[in-house]
């Protein structure tokens, strides 16, 4: 039988060009504007921490690195250049099915860059992951893109299809369902909280909550049509670790955990609810200053509170890491 260091080359080498990419699916387009994608979230400069971290992470968990890797969902790269500067397997395919996010992602890697992994370019869907070779990958990495995937059992299911004994389905920022419906529940305390302390709600503020909390119910339900949907689902631990065991993978989970919380200075990047809560409302729903500022001051004992559940162990599970690992052959 030929090795997987046989394999990968070959395959990659059969695979159809487009545009100068390799391709596995169709393009398709993010449903907001690519090149503003950074600026909204706050991203001013190119990551490295946030792959060093994975790569430790995978070490950390015994994962086998001598085969390839596969990012799905790259983005602007936010995982990919650290990634490919500490992996130490052979080859490392990135993908998005967007060819805008992939030309951002390959812009950040100089000729002198520093990793010695081959790295790959492909458009690829992650609702085709059934076209994946089985036992090809060692470590399948997403960084925020598992809340995008229609048919997540599916999903799962291909990646252990494909991925080697010992290797790892890594999934990082990824909604929980509790943490975002509390989220969810203080957020519709807002306007009540506003008007008793004599803030005016303007009818934007309102919609953006209304955006919000409609989000936070659409991805909380399982009896909807989520296809057109951007974003479609939220996790608990017990669901995917049962999706998981399903499909021969066992998962480890590390609540509020991110990547590089594993990089040095090693220093959680979670650090309360309250902190996470305000990031989100200004990066992320692009919250007005004033209804932030608002925020910040009226809202200080319901926030207090769930800060003081959580002196002493971290919580609540907002965004997550979820590592489903397939076993060693022979392993028990």
């Amino acid at each position: 039988m030929s090795s997987t260091s046989e394999i990968f080359p070959t395959w990659i080498a059969g695979l159809r060009k487009w545009h100068g990419w390799l391709q596995l699916s169709a393009e398709r387009a993010y449903m907001h504007a690519e090149e503003e994608y950074n600026s909204h979230y706050g991203v001013a400069a190119v990551e490295t921490r946030e792959g060093e971290g994975f790569c430790n992470l995978l070490q950390a968990q015994q994962i086998d690195t001598t085969g390839p890797a596969l990012e799905i969902g790259c983005g602007t790269g936010y995982l990919s250049f650290g990634l490919a500067r500490h992996y130490p397997g052979p080859d490392y395919l990135i993908t998005d099915p967007s060819p805008t996010f992939l030309r951002l992602t390959q812009s950040q890697f100089a000729p002198d860059f520093a990793g010695t992994t081959r790295r790959h370019y492909a458009v690829f869907n992650a609702d085709d992951a059934a076209l994946l070779p089985a036992g090809m990958f060692s470590v399948i990495a997403l960084r925020s893109t598992l809340h995008h995937i229609l048919k997540v059992e599916d999903f799962i299911a291909a990646c252990a299809r494909a991925l080697r004994p010992g290797g790892a389905l890594v999934m990082g920022a990824e909604p929980c369902e509790t943490g975002f419906l509390l989220m969810a529940a203080v957020a519709q305390s807002i306007p009540h909280t506003l008007k008793a302390a004599g803030v005016e709600i303007r009818p934007a503020w309102t919609e953006k909550l209304n955006d919000f909390t409609s989000t936070v119910q659409f991805c909380c339900n399982r009896d909807i049509d989520k296809t057109n949907g951007e974003d479609k689902h939220f996790f608990g631990p017990y669901e995917l670790g049962r999706l998981g065991e399903a499909h021969g993978l066992r998962l480890e989970f590390l609540p509020t955990g991110s990547f590089q919380d594993f990089a040095p200075p090693y220093a959680s990047a979670f650090h309360c609810f309250s902190s996470f809560f305000l990031m989100y409302m200004q990066f992320c729903m692009r919250f007005e200053d004033p209804f932030m500022a608002a925020i910040r001051e009226h809202l200080k004992p319901q926030l207090k509170f769930i800060d003081d559940c959580y002196r002493s162990h971290p919580g609540p599970a907002i965004s997550s890491l979820f590592l489903l690992k397939k076993p060693r052959t022979g392993a028990a």
